[in-house]
């Protein structure tokens, strides 16, 4: 399960370092990390955009089996 996280697409480098660019920079300053996401060259807001409409209902999923998987196990999200 670990591993199908790790390669699904919102895992990607590219993604979360743009997504901490924008985290860092606050939404309210799109110029600054719009600008510094091409700088890097980084997915930009609306490729992040279309990536979060395409994939999050398969990250949930993910997400969703590894707790049960956890849970049967014993262990909690933390560990």
């Amino acid at each position: 399960m670990e591993a199908r996280i790790a390669e699904h697409p919102l895992s990607s480098g590219p993604v979360r370092e743009a997504f901490a660019i924008i985290e860092h920079l606050g939404k309210d300053n799109q110029v600054a990390f719009a600008q510094e996401l091409r700088e890097r060259d980084l997915p930009g807001l609306d490729d992040l955009g279309r990536l979060q409409l395409r994939t999050t209902f398969s990250w949930w999923r993910l997400h969703r089996g590894r707790r049960k998987l956890l849970k049967r196990l014993g262990r909690s999200d933390d560990e």
